[in-house]
């Protein structure tokens, strides 16, 4: 369903009447329009700066070149050592920033990696103080720390720990025209998984993703870090529940975008819509109940027809079976308890038992802010969006040693079916309730999960990202 409201305040008539009445005007957010390309911020101005020079400062800057970014320092600006020392090292060249001559950076990448008291935190204000009154609209910020238990000492852990709460409180500072700033907590010694990273939220295919802390720990047991490729998923088998319609076929969709053969799984009743999906995409249309005890069993059947194994899943089929804990029916609560959870712990357990999965494979499960904020009437649904995100976290370590990672996305507020079902005003005050000031689209989860599933994610295991707009809700 459009956000009308969102469409009316950025026609002529609306931004007059809005600003005649004060009203807050959601910004126009710049989705990707195509896959992942290797020069992709060609057009950018990155404004860089690091604690010290090191091993990811010097990695920061490999990446942004990669990616084709104009990578600016400035001479007054905190951070400055660092990455023309990393520059030296990489033999690249940076050049002086000219934002005070009309041409501002849409691109901030810091380096606080090596803050390890509490004075080395000036650097956050030194860095960005001078520069937010001027950032364009669509603009991307990173910050990249370490994550908890990486660091040598108390007071080092105490720095880093500030970095969370300051990119949260940021976020919702820079969101009002679009802009998004997130943190990247890479473990020592993954430094290489830094650019695949940087791909995902430096780009257009983030852009309903701001406030959120990403970790990036490392590639499992045997799988090395690519070269960044175009379409890389290409060569992939990739399974999708709930890929009839909605949030499932958008996943699928630009999961083929990126190169992927998808088969898409529904419901025996939703055969036709799920039919219809697929051939759209060059898939493969598999009508099966996931609930069946033999899911996994099924679905390696069906990658094997096709030559194959399974190199990702996707658990995103999904129910809902709202009531009030005090008046919810027992089949409700077992209902949603199967679907969400029981069938994604059992297929997952099939697929491992029958050697299904392909050579480093990797599992994206759907959760959601419903999971981690809880709503009345949502008892059984919370409880299954919030154990999966345990789920992924718990297996996360043993699916390691096996060269297989997991991850899940917890979506926010979507543009979807089920939510142009709820009653106009609490619509609206939904939609509202995040830095971005509005809705997400199905395409917004879906560019999360391709994410997750691709080797741009090679050295996150076992992390949940929420796809929100930093919905307040949970914040």
């Amino acid at each position: 369903m459009a956000d009308k409201i969102l469409e009316f305040v950025h026609t002529s008539t609306g931004k007059q009447i809005a600003a005649a009445l004060g009203l807050p005007v959601p910004p126009q957010l710049k989705r990707a329009k195509a896959g992942y390309a290797e020069k992709a911020l060609s057009n950018a101005n990155a404004l860089v700066g690091a604690s010290a020079f090191g091993p990811v400062a010097t990695a920061v800057v490999k990446a942004l070149n990669a990616m084709g970014a104009s990578i600016k320092v400035s001479a007054d600006l905190a951070g400055l050592d660092g990455i023309k020392q990393a520059a030296v090292k990489a033999k690249l060249e940076v050049s002086i920033s000219q934002a005070d001559n009309g041409v501002p950076e849409n691109v901030y990448v810091l380096d606080v990696t090596s803050a390890a008291n509490v004075a080395d935190l000036r650097l956050l204000y030194d860095f960005f103080n001078p520069r937010l009154r001027k950032v364009p609209s669509n603009s991307r910020i990173v910050v990249i720390g370490r994550p908890r238990g990486d660091c040598k000492d108390a007071l080092a852990e105490t720095a880093q720990s500030s970095l969370p709460g300051f990119i949260r409180s940021l976020a919702k500072e820079s969101g009002k025209n679009g802009t998004t700033a997130n943190l990247i907590q890479v473990k020592t010694g993954a430094e290489n998984g830094i650019e695949g990273a940087l791909r995902f939220f430096l780009s257009p295919h983030s852009a309903f993703v701001t406030g959120q802390v990403l970790p990036v720990v490392g590639a499992p047991k045997g799988v090395k870090v690519a070269a960044f490729s175009e379409k890389p998923l290409t060569g992939k088998l990739a399974v999708v529940t709930g890929a009839a319609r909605g949030i499932g076929a958008a996943i699928a969709e630009v999961l083929a975008r990126e190169g992927a053969t998808v088969i898409g799984v529904d419901r025996p009743a939703d055969e036709s819509t799920l039919g219809a999906t697929m051939s759209s995409l060059g898939g493969i249309a598999c009508p099966l109940d996931i609930t069946d005890a033999d899911a996994g069993k099924k679905l390696a059947a069906v990658a094997a027809s096709k030559g194959g194994k399974i190199d990702i899943i996707v658990h995103n089929a999904g129910i809902t079976r709202d009531k009030m804990m005090r008046n919810m029916a027992a089949h409700l609560w077992d209902m949603v308890l199967d679907v969400n959870l029981g069938a994604i712990v059992r297929c997952n357990e099939q697929l491992l038992a029958g050697d299904a999965f392909g050579a480093n494979a990797r599992i994206v499960c759907i959760s959601s802010i419903g999971g981690i904020a809880g709503n009345a009437g949502q008892t059984n649904y919370a409880a299954t969006k919030s154990a999966v995100i345990g789920y992924v976290d718990a297996i996360a370590k043993q699916l390691e040693g096996k060269g297989i990672s997991i991850n899940a996305i917890a979506p926010g507020f979507i543009e979807t079916q089920m939510t142009a079902a709820i009653p106009v005003v609490t619509r609206e005050v939904a939609r509202r309730l995040s830095s971005l000031s509005q809705g997400g689209l199905p395409v917004d989860i879906a560019e999360a999960v391709t994410f997750m599933a691709s080797p741009l994610a090679v050295g996150v295991n076992g992390a949940t990202l929420r796809v929100c707009g930093q919905n307040l809700v949970g914040a």
